[in-house]
């Protein structure tokens, strides 16, 4: 569906007791959309795409996924209403088959049990959409799956992000658009790279799962964070804000709501959206950040802190964390070491065990291993580490620097 300002800013907060109840799941669906009048609005649809959050295949109670009876529940409610034609569609991470995660989550059985037809929008044709007064991308490619529904239905799960802070419905988006634009997102802004996208395609309503969420260090390998809330609205930037609010965080820390806020004539400071239901109190949450305590953390790394974002940060902290646990630092040690520069600020000198993180550093590309994005993932960070080791690539760092570069040539010109 194509962004139109709706601005209906009430979002409906409820606190559940038992999350595995089938019936209780409905039965809050049922008194949200009561709240906000959704009743008459639905009964005139025949057909709605509902897009989970299945960026991998982890199990649901880790937080990482959407939970498949919260989906089972809304199709229910939605069915009672009158609309049948269904359609579960997703677009995974990069490097990671949809239809195997939506498998190994569950969705397939759940899919083929209630008759609902299933898009992989990564393989989906696409549709270029302008973005008016745009951050990164004048225009974006979207999934015609989306573009072309009846009725849309974006249901994210609440959860931190080392790059992000949170990742709610509008990081969700993120899936309605093919792994090339992903990659983009990484190489030339992730946060203005949502706040365009979110300002080219806009759901029709926002069921997200805080069932489990995910605090920490989300989305993939935070913790899970039981909070037992659902939370339901038409605007996305509305229920984003009071998310991230519930979950004990300033919505102006959260730099793609700030773009966003900013691209629409909003001020963040001042924003409230319109809570109907519950209190942001009544949900009794309280989040984890990401942590970014990295100077003298790891043994035999020295970092070169430059003023960096919290993105490339995050990425950092994630990849070195994965590292230890693997026992892929001890190589690094034993073989002299490594020096990391990130942020703007950062004045690394030339070495052969130097690594650059971060567009900020394509200035000093030439000093060392430069690792591209504004910010990189933190797979693909610690892919490029393994270099300093003559690991070969397993989840396509060579082919994400080749293109990164590319991009960054065609920029510079």
């Amino acid at each position: 569906m194509i962004a139109e300002m709706t601005r209906d800013t009430r979002v409906v907060a409820r606190k559940l007791k038992n999350i595995e109840s089938l019936g209780e799941l409905e039965e809050a669906l049922r008194d949200a959309f009561d709240l906000i009048d959704l009743q008459d609005e639905l009964s005139v649809v025949r057909s709605a795409v509902i897009k989970p959050n299945v960026c991998w295949g982890e199990d649901w109670k880790t937080g990482g996924t959407t939970c498949p009876q919260m989906v089972q529940a809304l199709v229910s409610v939605l069915r009672e209403i009158g609309v049948n034609r269904v359609t579960l569609a997703e677009g995974s991470m990069v490097g990671v088959n949809t239809i195997d995660s939506l498998t190994k989550v569950g969705f397939a059985d759940l899919a083929k049990n209630l008759n609902l037809e299933i898009v992989d929008l990564n393989e989906d044709e696409t549709v270029k959409i302008d973005v008016p007064d745009h951050h990164v991308f004048e225009k974006i490619e979207i999934a015609r799956t989306i573009v072309d529904s009846e009725y849309f239905i974006n249901m994210p799960v609440m959860k931190t992000h080392i790059n992000t802070l949170v990742t709610l419905s509008m990081k969700n988006l993120k899936g309605t658009i093919p792994q090339k634009w992903k990659k983009r997102l990484h190489y030339m802004g992730l946060d203005g790279g949502i706040a365009d996208l979110a300002s080219a395609i806009s759901p029709d309503l926002i069921v997200m799962d805080g069932l489990v969420g995910q605090e920490g260090m989300g989305p993939l390998t935070g913790t899970p964070a039981h909070a037992k809330v659902l939370m339901i609205s038409r605007d996305h930037f509305a229920i984003d804000v009071a998310a991230t609010m519930a979950m004990g965080f300033d919505p102006s820390e959260v730099k793609h709501l700030s773009m966003y806020a900013t691209r629409h004539g909003i001020d963040i400071s001042l924003f409230r959206p319109v809570l109907v239901g519950s209190s942001l109190s009544d949900l009794n949450l309280d989040f984890e950040k990401p942590h970014y305590a990295l100077e003298g953390a790891y043994e035999g790394v020295e970092i070169l802190w430059g003023n960096p974002c919290s993105g490339c940060a995050g990425a950092l902290s994630v990849a070195l964390e994965r590292m230890e646990k693997a026992g892929e630092l001890d190589d690094i040690r034993r073989d002299g070491g490594m020096t990391v520069a990130l942020g703007k600020d950062a004045n690394p000198q030339e070495n052969d065990r130097l690594i650059l993180i971060g567009k900020c550093q394509h200035k000093n590309r030439k000093m060392g291993i430069f690792i591209p994005g504004c910010p990189p993932p933190g797979m693909i960070v610690r892919d490029i580490i393994l270099k300093l080791n003559n690991v070969r690539s397993r989840y396509g760092g060579d082919a994400f620097i080749e293109e990164a570069e590319e991009l960054y040539k065609n920029e510079e010109e």
